[in-house]
């Protein structure tokens, strides 16, 4: 999802929180540092739009619809008070100032949980981390290119009894 490079970008420059993909190889970057996973996208309510445009050699056909996005984001910090804080910070970028840069992109929040303890026990310490997810609302449309067809042949045939 480009979306979320956007979200990255934007959340890195405002308030320094490095956010990385969930469930990836690689180095991991200093604590205190942010995950996030995509873990729905389903159809929003509401039926597609279908539209039509009528090109010199083609129709183009456009579908549109509404998406839902389920991101779960998951703050580790260097201590179990400074994964809170974090995660605190960055529930409030979407509360505020992000509500304001999704909304010029289009999305909106549909909804956002409230910061969790999501502390995992390790074979012999634990995982600080805090954690929430973030639902968004945006249109998908795609644009498909239907051929005109010049000539058509046919053959008609009576049957008789």
């Amino acid at each position: 999802m480009n979306l979320m490079k956007l979200i990255r970008n934007e959340v890195a420059a405002e308030t320094s929180i490095t956010i990385i993909r969930a469930d990836q190889l690689g180095k991991l970057p200093s604590l205190p540092y942010a995950t996030y996973k995509i873990i729905g996208d389903r159809k929003g309510r509401g039926r597609e739009n279908l539209s039509h445009t009528n090109q010199p050699d083609a129709l183009i056909e456009t579908r549109s619809q509404e998406r839902n996005a389920t991101i779960s984001f998951n703050v580790y910090g260097t201590s179990h008070d400074n994964a809170y804080e974090v995660a605190s910070q960055l529930r409030r970028w979407f509360e505020g100032r992000g509500s304001f840069f999704l909304d010029a992109l289009d999305v909106a929040i549909a909804s956002i949980s409230e910061v969790g303890n999501r502390t995992t026990f390790l074979i012999d310490s634990y995982d600080e981390k805090w954690g929430f997810d973030v639902i968004i609302r945006y249109n998908e449309t795609n644009e498909y290119e239907i051929d005109y067809f010049d000539k058509v042949e046919y053959e008609l045939t009576v049957e008789r009894e």
